[in-house]
């Protein structure tokens, strides 16, 4: 069976989103990172680091859907199963399913450090509440370590395919679906999270406004 222990298979991009995937480990965990991610000032360049990622990223999604007869890469998806899986292997054909293991593991490693990124700065900036910083820690980690294990494992099916037997193929094939769909998820759930947040700060501020003004 084909592993991921493939010098071929990674690039340069694996290297820098390997480091950029470092980086947002240590804002989550460390003191000096949850300071860092807290701080305003960088939401704006987590927002360009974000956008430069999903432009490099879109661009390589594109070429793999054209390689594919039109069909979009299976991640791009809120939901899809092993069916979905099975026809977007088989349209890739042999060099297109080692070009999307190559994407994945290389190019598609800038997205989930970039969207975790500008999660943790949105709401360690603006919202102050314990209870909110919790809950939203709690799901950007949970949407991180999700796209991260189901963009790892996805390459282990393409680089088998047709072969689909034994427990860790059959395994592979419900839980990268299901992983891809926790994290569209989480990450949906995560930002009506911060909005709510947000407007319970705005209506704490009204109301501390109007006893101010009744005095």
């Amino acid at each position: 069976m084909a592993t991921l222990f493939n010098p071929e298979l990674y690039s340069i991009t694996s290297l820098i989103g390997f480091a950029w995937t470092l980086l947002i480990v240590w804002l989550f965990v460390t003191p000096k990172g949850q300071a860092l991610s807290s701080n305003p000032k960088l939401i704006p360049v987590a927002g360009i680091a974000l956008a430069i990622a999903v432009w490099i990223v879109t661009r390589e999604v594109d070429a793999l859907a054209e390689q594919a007869g039109g069909i979009s890469p299976l991640d791009v998806h809120y939901a899809y199963g092993k069916a979905d899986v099975l026809k977007f292997a088989e349209a890739l054909g042999d060099s297109g399913r080692l070009d999307y293991a190559r994407f994945q593991l290389g190019i598609d490693t800038l997205a989930p450090p970039a969207f975790a990124g500008f999660l943790l700065a949105v709401f360690r900036s603006t919202l102050k509440a314990p209870l909110f910083r919790r809950i939203l820690t709690v799901a950007a980690f949970t949407y991180f370590a999700s796209v991260l294990l189901a963009n790892s494992l996805m390459p282990v099916i393409m680089l088998n395919y047709p072969m689909q037997q034994g427990p860790l193929l059959e395994g592979l094939y419900g839980l990268v679906p299901l992983l891809d769909w926790i994290k569209y998820s989480v990450h949906a759930f995560a930002w009506i999270t911060i909005f709510v947040g947000w407007i319970a700060r705005l209506a704490a501020k009204k109301k501390v406004s109007a006893l101010s003004d009744g005095q």
